[in-house]
């Protein structure tokens, strides 16, 4: 459209002007095209996480370029030739009209962009060097710049797991959830709804197999106000909650989760994963583990996922009296159920609502090892007889929860980021880790989120280069040319240095989303070197110079480079720059495309055409060259 209304600017018809405009540009368009599909289709063939949250983007963007670029060098021109109307330009134009205003700074950009072009080309060594010098300490910063798996969103819920000493009675452990609620209720105004469960349900149901639960395990869920609503956010309310419960002598460990994850998923976590067949070497070690990280700065709610060992009453009976008395276990199992936990007896029905009626002892007969032993069992012959007489009641610590891993045993030791990147903790946890002798029997991988995370930028990783492979195929076939797609794909890695830039300025850190934002820049900025350098092709076939036809397209070019670069930028300012629930996931990809695009497109405008005449400069004189040597003998005669 825009070289459409360039043509009518210069006096063609409408007609004329969509005909000729769009055979100018048409094979342009069409691989720029080809170019974004090169980035977006491999991302409908990518696997694993990456391919689960990311494929439908792929997806939609394809189908959708596709569509639009059908229109433009199609349905754009027809509309094109009978809408616009070539008038006569006035002799008089308004004062603040476009002409005057718009007009006049847009011609004075392009005459100041030629002369600088025109400058950069006589000192290509300077702007060359100078452009690697910059790339190169962009790569510098890089290791300024954190990594995340996924940006963690301020989602207003928290959910506090704390635990107590073992043994706790429920009633003990009633009042240390009193005085956390009095607290939270005092000192945190944006808490709206709290949900607090403490002790042991033994009719829990569904719900209860997924929270931890015990006498001395308490289990809070908080709601909170709406984020523009308060002034704190989740993160900080966390970190100021951690300090007060760390004032609680009775609390021996706590664990504070800001994501309402299903099932109670891992999250935001570096885990430490030590597989082993010992149960006391590998609990001893992860003991170690725990007590090295929680030293480390920036590492919160260090866990180990093996349970302590729990007191219980074991009962051993002796088969020999049980057949004397013509008994089973199970049918003593059911008894001492029966009384201890109780049996429903029958359920009370009141205005439509059934309640369950269970009977079993009074606390007090059935709180000792003496109480237990007295439990008279009820014999076929009906004779009663007590469980002491069948066995003995113990004092037993029960063993801890068995998690396996690939069919290992293992053991994991978890640690949250706290003001810093997953990737941090990860490293100064691995450097802790080799300082730790362990035994060679016994295998330590760093994994959790962290290990998702180098999954996933693999993925990403293989997905760039499928995308370059293609996108250089694709330019080498309109070019016919190996040299001019490499001068192009060179503002690939000066888009990098942008998308750092941006990632360093802002604070962001590098996740999943910005590092696909990164891939997609590939697709992006190559678009305006393919426009530039086709429009330099045109005019040298034109049999204008090569200096001259490359300022003449920069100038000619500067107008829809700028447009097509700024759209896109304008359309990632929202997602860059919002700022309510859940925009933490998406804004990096807003950062990382804005930051790139600004960084690739002056590059773009200075550096491609100043290698193109570097390069295609040498290439011209060899050919001219060897023509010369062709018609030598005209010149001896």
């Amino acid at each position: 459209l825009e070289n459409i209304s360039k043509h009518i600017d210069r006096g063609a018809s409408p007609r004329e002007a969509a005909i000729y405009a769009t055979n100018e540009v048409w094979l342009a368009v069409i691989v720029t095209t080809l170019v974004v599909l090169a980035v977006f289709m491999p991302l409908t063939l990518v696997s694993g996480l990456t391919g689960v949250m990311f494929n439908q983007l792929g997806w939609i963007v394809s189908i959708t370029i596709v569509t639009s670029t059908v229109i433009a060098i199609s349905l754009t021109p027809m509309l094109a030739s009978q809408l616009l109307k070539l008038s006569a330009k006035k002799k008089k134009t308004p004062r603040l009209g476009y002409s005057n205003t718009i007009g006049k700074l847009f011609a004075k950009t392009e005459v100041f962009y030629e002369k600088n072009l025109r400058w950069a080309l006589r000192n290509r060594g300077f702007v060359i060097i100078t452009g690697l010098l910059v790339f190169f300490g962009s790569l510098f910063l890089m290791k300024f710049v954190g990594t995340d798996f996924m940006p963690e969103s301020d989602e207003g819920q928290i959910n506090i797991f704390v635990e107590l000493q073992s043994g706790v009675r429920v009633e003990e452990t009633m009042k240390t959830t009193r005085k956390i609620e009095g607290l939270i209720n005092e000192r945190y105004p944006e808490v709206v709804l709290i949900s607090a469960s403490t002790g042991s349900d033994d009719e829990g149901g569904f719900i209860s197999m997924f929270s931890q639960s015990g006498s001395n395990m308490i289990n809070f869920t908080l709601a909170l106000s709406h984020l523009e609503e308060r002034d704190r956010t989740v993160w900080d309310i966390s970190d100021d909650l951690r300090e007060q419960l760390d004032l609680f002598p009775e609390i021996i460990n706590y664990d504070i989760n800001t994501q309402a994850h299903f099932m109670g998923s891992a999250g935001n976590t570096v885990n430490v994963e030590i597989y082993g067949y010992d149960f006391d070497q590998t609990s001893r070690l992860a003991s170690q583990f725990k007590d090295v990280i929680s030293r480390i700065e920036g590492a919160a709610d260090v866990q180990i996922s093996r349970e302590k060992e729990k007191p219980e009453l074991q009962i051993s009976l002796d088969r020999e009296k049980l057949s004397q008395h013509g008994l089973s276990t199970a049918t003593v199992s059911m008894y001492v159920r029966n009384r201890i936990d109780g049996m429903i007896a029958s359920r009370f029905r009141e205005e439509g609502d059934e309640y369950d009626i269970i009977v079993r002892f009074t606390e007090g007969y059935r709180n000792s090892v003496s109480d237990v032993e007295d439990i008279s069992i009820m014999t076929p012959m009906g004779q009663k007889i007590k469980i002491a007489e069948l066995g003995e009641v113990r004092e037993h610590w029960s063993p801890p929860n068995i998690e396996r891993k690939r069919r290992e045993r293992l053991v994991t030791v978890s640690a949250k980021p706290v003001r810093i990147s997953l990737g941090q903790l990860a490293g100064r946890i691995s450097e802790e880790i080799d300082n730790i002798d362990i035994p060679g029997e016994i295998l330590v991988v760093v994994g959790g989120a962290y290990e998702d995370q180098q999954e996933a930028f693999a993925d990403l990783g293989l997905l760039m280069l499928i995308s370059l492979v293609l996108v250089y195929l694709i330019m080498a076939s309109q070019f016919e040319s190996f040299v001019m797609p490499l001068i192009i794909m060179f503002t690939i890695p000066f888009s990098f240095s942008g998308v750092i830039l941006a990632l360093l300025i802002t604070g962001t850190t590098l996740s999943v989303v910005a590092a696909l934002g990164a891939v997609l820049l590939i697709g992006i900025v190559v678009k305006n070197g393919i426009v530039l350098i086709d429009f330099i092709n045109l005019m040298r076939d034109r049999e204008y110079e090569l200096t001259d036809a490359i300022a003449l397209s920069g100038k000619s070019r500067l107008r829809p480079v700028l447009m097509t670069s700024f759209t896109t930028i304008l359309a990632m300012l929202p997602l860059a720059m919002s700022s309510g629930e859940g925009s933490e996931i998406w804004s990096p990809m807003g950062i990382t495309v804005i930051g790139g695009l600004i960084f690739s497109t002056f590059l773009t405008l200075i550096y491609i055409p100043v290698l193109y005449g570097a390069f295609i400069r040498k290439t011209a004189r060899d050919k001219k060259d060897r023509i010369r040597k062709r018609f030598i003998f005209m010149d001896k005669q």
